[in-house]
């Protein structure tokens, strides 16, 4: 009997010990406190398993409450990995420590980076005494006097300055986008016209103390209404920006007409919010490799919320149920792989993040 309990106390022994198949191993960065511009090179080893080819790569604001930086990277077969990131911008907000989370495989590691805009410049020397002593020159000989030369009667002419090439002025930057539109996070939304904001603005007192205790230096109509236009009636006040977005999108006469009357500028800018920044090659490239089963939901849903939170798309605040733990239907994915390879708009793309929010499997920040 106690030959047969040693037997099976041996095969659980294996059972007992961890997998250490999908752990960050370590990894470090190239410098440890940061300038606005400099390269941040994250790089490191985990125990790679060939079902995990990626790895992800988070960059932390100070407070922790989203992110500066983000990237999906491939690991190479002996677990290695590396990953480049431009420091600074404008989800770069402040000086002070990063956190940056490496994720692999449900397991993660993390580190922290200092982050100061600009270098400071090095003190100047308050000393005003030289340390050292100068030699005292030689005094010089006088030279015995040269005869002085006849002055010639016939002065010389004097050539004519070659003119200078004309010197292109330089470019004036065009001057950036200013709003107070999304100032607050998703404020005001791209779903509400401004007539609803400013109902609740003289109907609610409650709702008037707190924009006033945000915008004390401004009018409801200067943040979330629109800009007169030579267009009459156009935008109207009791239309939201979200349906002449979708009427832009979606309507290639509607678009013609507004390229016609508003040459060179954007649908965003005419209604009052920034465009949209661009969007982030490793986001394409996540969506292709989550629509393929490479990276798993949580990664995928986590580079959507970074972009959401930050601006880089647009999304109309649509009600959202609590947090949710179900499936992203397939559909979604096969949205995801159209977007990655351009065979759908970013616009349609967008249209299915919203179904996910609705179903609380994707938060925005209120």
């Amino acid at each position: 009997m106690i030959r047969y309990f040693a037997l099976f106390a041996l095969l659980l022994i294996p059972l007992l010990v961890p997998s250490s198949f999908g752990a960050v191993n370590d990894f470090d960065t190239n410098k440890s406190l940061f300038h606005k511009g400099d390269q941040l090179i994250v790089s490191g080893s985990v125990s790679y398993d060939v079902q995990v080819p990626f790895v992800t790569v988070q960059i932390f604001n100070p407070a922790k409450t989203t992110f500066a930086d983000f990237n999906t990277v491939a690991v190479n077969s002996d677990g290695s990995f590396s990953v480049k990131f431009t420091v600074g911008g404008p989800l770069w907000p402040s000086d002070g420590v990063y956190p940056i989370k490496v994720a692999y495989n449900g397991k993660s590691l993390e580190k922290t980076i200092k982050y100061q805009e600009s270098a400071e410049p090095e003190p100047k020397s308050t000393s005003k005494a030289d340390p050292t002593p100068k030699s005292t020159p030689a005094p010089k000989q006088k030279a015995d006097p040269k005869p002085t030369p006849k002055a010639d009667p016939k002065p010389k002419p004097t050539p004519d300055p070659k003119p200078k090439p004309p010197t292109d002025p330089k470019p004036t930057p065009e001057p950036e986008f200013e709003t107070l539109k999304f100032v607050v996070p998703n404020f005001p939304a791209l779903d509400k016209s401004p007539q609803y904001y400013i109902d609740r603005y003289n109907d609610e007192p409650s709702y008037k103390s707190w924009f006033d205790s945000q915008f004390p230096s401004h009018l409801i109509t200067d943040v979330v209404g629109y800009s007169q236009t030579h267009v009459d009636a156009f935008p109207a006040l009791d239309k939201s920006p979200q349906y002449y977005i979708d009427r832009y999108n979606d309507e290639p006469s509607y678009k013609s007409w507004f390229d016609s009357q508003f040459p060179g500028q954007s649908i965003y800018n005419v209604l009052g919010y920034a465009d949209p920044v661009s969007v982030p090659d490793w986001i394409k490239s996540n969506a292709e490799w989550w629509a393929a089963g490479e990276i798993d939901d949580s990664t995928f849903v986590s580079g959507i919320e970074f972009m959401i939170e930050n601006n880089i798309i647009l999304i109309s605040s649509v009600p959202s149920s609590n947090a949710s733990d179900g499936q992203i239907p397939d559909w979604v994915k096969n949205s995801a792989q159209w977007w990655s390879e351009d065979l759908i708009s970013e616009h349609e793309f967008v249209k299915s993040l919203e179904f996910l929010i609705r179903e609380g499997i994707i938060s925005i920040k209120q």
